[in-house]
């Protein structure tokens, strides 16, 4: 199990330090990113409702479900007050309308996104925010991992959905953390060091999962990685929607291949999910 996963946090470790290279390398348009994103977005939907919750009530209680609120809630008002879970086009010379931003009223109030509201966060307190939910998101691959362990002794669909979810959705994280130190100013030497010490949640998050339960019984340590379970599945659920609600809005002409983009990774996790069931069936 420790070798399975120490491999997991390597290669995220692996796919986020090329994330922060990304605003040095390539050039990556609104609507590009935006396909990376609901892409990812459905992964993450997928692996919380057709992987981490069924395993946490089948590890616990339906009950166990209430966690996921907790979890979702605890990362919405963590964003809020410490950063807000932003990502933005690479692409400083892009003509589209949505890469420099996109404003919209309601009633007599009005909210700017993109361009003027990226320049407004602190790339430290993003990186805070960004940290945290990165250190929980350890913690949802640990658990994961281990709840397929210990149902059947060997890697399932629990363990693989989350850890291919958190592998695609990681590179923009840091993408995003660069990107808004080099906007400030930031050398580039410090900005990859801070992506370095943002990777590095993942595995650390893991392993504060396995200090917390390395000591409980076997019963304890069931009830624990279940509730871990849906703890993560809420954060999940909350970073996928963080993703997707925001461009309902302004992508009418994409709409298209955004669906298509989201639903790719939704039944990536679906596909998932039903190999583990023909292979208990058999």
């Amino acid at each position: 199990m420790l070798a399975i996963l120490s491999l997991f946090c390597t290669l995220i470790v692996a796919v986020s330090l090329l994330g922060g290279v990304t605003p040095l390398a390539l050039v990556l348009n609104h609507t590009r990113l935006q396909v990376y994103l609901s892409f990812s977005a459905g992964t993450m939907l997928g692996a919380a409702f057709f992987h981490m919750l069924p395993e946490a009530v089948r590890m616990g209680s339906p009950g166990t479900v209430r966690w996921s609120a907790v979890g979702l809630l605890s990362l919405f008002f963590l964003e809020r007050f410490f950063s807000f879970h932003h990502h933005e086009s690479t692409d400083p010379k892009s003509t589209d309308a949505h890469d420099h931003g996109h404003n919209h009223d309601h009633a007599d109030h009005g909210h700017q996104h993109g361009e003027t509201a990226g320049r407004a966060l602190s790339w430290g307190t993003a990186a805070f925010g960004l940290g945290i939910h990165s250190l929980v998101g350890g913690v949802a691959l640990a658990s994961a991992v281990a709840a397929d362990f210990a149902d059947r002794k060997a890697l399932g669909a629990t363990g693989l959905g989350v850890f291919l979810a958190t592998l695609l959705h990681k590179p923009a994280d840091a993408m995003t953390i660069v990107a808004l130190m080099l906007r400030s100013g930031v050398s580039s030497r410090l900005a990859h060091l801070v992506n370095l010490g943002f990777a590095l949640m993942i595995p650390l998050g893991a392993a504060l999962f396995f200090v917390g339960v390395g000591n409980l019984s076997p019963n304890s340590t069931s009830a624990l990685t279940a509730v871990a379970l849906s703890f993560s599945a809420g954060t999940f659920l909350c970073i996928a929607l963080s993703d997707l609600l925001p461009e309902l809005q302004f992508h009418s002409h994409d709409r298209f291949k955004l669906s298509v983009a989201l639903l790719a990774g939704f039944f990536l996790m679906v596909g998932t999910s039903a190999i583990e069931f023909v292979e208990s069936a058999l």
